[in-house]
C-alpha cells in the first residue's frame, strides 16, 4: 500500500508563489498575505497535513481581509493540487481501496437487507394469521352483539310504544289544563285591560284638566308679563322725555352763555382797542410834541417831564380792571362744566 506524503514549508509555499506569479507580478493585497501565512507556517510544529494547511489559510484570510474570496479559494486549490501530485498514487491507492471497502459494505447491507426483508415477510404472514384468527373471534362475538342488539331494540321499541302512549295521554292531559289556564289568562288580560282603558281615561282626563290649568296660568303670567312691560316701557318714555327736555335746557342755557361770551369778548375787543388808539394817540401827540421842541430856538424850549416807563402797562391793567369779559367768560365756562356733568347724571 503506498504512502501518502505530506507537504513540507517549501513546497507550499512554492505552490503558493506560483499560483500568485502566474500573471507576472504580485499584488500588494497578496504579498502581504504570503508574509502572514509564511510567518502561519513557521509557527506551527510537526508536519502539515491538510487540515492544519486549510486552518493556517483561513487564519491568514482573517488577518487579512483585502484578500477576495475568489483568490483565496484558488490559492487553497493550487496547494491542494500540488498535494494531490505529489500523492497521485497514494490517493489512487486509497481510492481503489475506498471503492473495495465501499463495495463491500453495500453487498453486506444488500445481505442485512435480503434478511430484513425475509424476516419482515414471515412477520407480516405471522400477522396475517393472528389478524384472521381475530376476524372470526370477531366476527362471531358481533353475531353474538347483533343477538343481544335485537333483543334490547326490541324491548326497547316495546318500552318506547308505552312511553309514547303514556306521553300522548300526559300530552292531552296538559293540552287541557294549558288551554283552562289560557282561558283564564285571556279573561284576566280582558279584565286588566278594561280597568287599564279607564284609569287611561280618568288619567287623560286628569292631564286635560292640568293642562287647561297650566295653559291659563300661562296666559294669565303672560298678561301680567305684557303689563309690566308695558308699564316699563312708558316709564323709560318718561324718563327718556325728561332727559330730552333736560338735554334741550341744557342746551339753550350753553348757547344764552356762550352768546353772552361771545358778546362779552366782542365789548373788551371793542374797548381794548379804544384804549389803544388813545395811547396811540397820545404817543403820537407827544412825538409832535417833542419834534416842535427841537425846532424852537435856544432857550424857548421847554423841559417837559417823560412819562414812566411802565405808563402803558399801566394803561392796559387799568383796562382790564374796568372791563367785565373775564369774570363773563370764567361764569360762562362753569355753567358748560356743570350743565355736562348733569347730562351725565341723567
Amino acid at each position: 500500500m503506498e504512502t501518502v506524503e505530506e507537504l513540507n514549508l517549501t513546497e507550499i509555499l512554492t505552490a503558493l508563489q506560483d499560483f500568485m506569479t502566474q500573471d507576472g507580478a504580485i499584488s500588494t493585497e497578496q504579498r502581504s498575505f504570503y508574509q502572514t501565512f509564511r510567518q502561519n507556517l513557521n509557527t506551527h510544529e510537526g508536519v502539515f497535513r491538510l487540515e492544519d494547511i486549510e486552518r493556517l489559510l483561513a487564519a491568514a484570510k482573517t488577518e487579512v481581509p483585502e484578500i477576495s474570496e475568489e483568490e483565496f479559494v484558488d490559492m487553497g486549490e493550487a496547494i491542494l493540487t500540488r498535494y494531490r501530485v505529489k500523492n497521485a498514487d497514494a490517493i489512487n491507492e486509497r481510492i481503489r481501496l475506498a471503492a473495495e471497502e465501499e463495495a463491500r459494505k453495500r453487498a453486506l447491507a444488500e445481505a442485512e437487507r435480503a434478511a430484513r426483508e425475509e424476516e419482515e415477510r414471515l412477520r407480516a404472514e405471522e400477522e396475517e394469521r393472528l389478524r384472521l384468527e381475530e376476524e372470526a373471534r370477531l366476527h362471531a362475538e358481533e353475531e353474538a352483539r347483533q343477538a343481544e342488539e335485537a333483543e334490547r331494540l326490541r324491548l326497547e321499541e316495546e318500552e318506547r310504544q308505552r312511553q309514547a302512549e303514556e306521553a300522548e295521554r300526559l300530552r292531552l292531559e296538559e293540552e287541557a289544563r294549558l288551554r283552562a289556564e289560557e282561558e283564564a289568562r285571556l279573561a284576566e288580560e280582558a279584565r286588566l285591560a278594561e280597568e287599564a282603558r279607564l284609569a287611561e281615561e280618568a288619567r287623560q282626563a286628569e292631564e286635560a284638566e292640568r293642562l287647561r290649568l297650566e295653559e291659563e296660568e300661562r296666559q294669565r303670567q303672560a298678561e301680567e308679563a305684557r303689563l309690566a312691560e308695558e308699564a316699563r316701557l312708558a316709564e323709560e318714555a318718561r324718563l327718556a322725555e325728561e332727559a330730552r327736555l333736560a338735554e334741550e335746557a341744557r342746551l339753550a342755557e350753553e348757547a344764552r352763555l356762550a352768546e353772552e361770551a361771545r358778546l362779552a369778548e366782542e365789548a373788551r375787543l371793542a374797548e381794548e382797542a379804544r384804549l389803544q388808539a388813545e395811547l396811540e394817540a397820545e404817543a403820537a401827540a407827544k412825538q409832535a410834541y417833542w419834534e416842535a421842541q427841537e425846532n424852537l430856538p435856544g432857550d424857548e424850549a421847554k423841559i417837559v417831564p417823560d412819562l414812566p416807563s411802565n405808563a402803558e402797562a399801566l394803561a392796559t391793567e387799568n383796562a382790564s380792571k374796568s372791563s367785565p369779559l373775564p369774570k363773563i367768560i370764567a361764569g360762562a365756562v362753569l355753567v358748560v362744566v356743570l350743565g355736562a356733568l348733569g347730562a351725565m347724571l341723567l
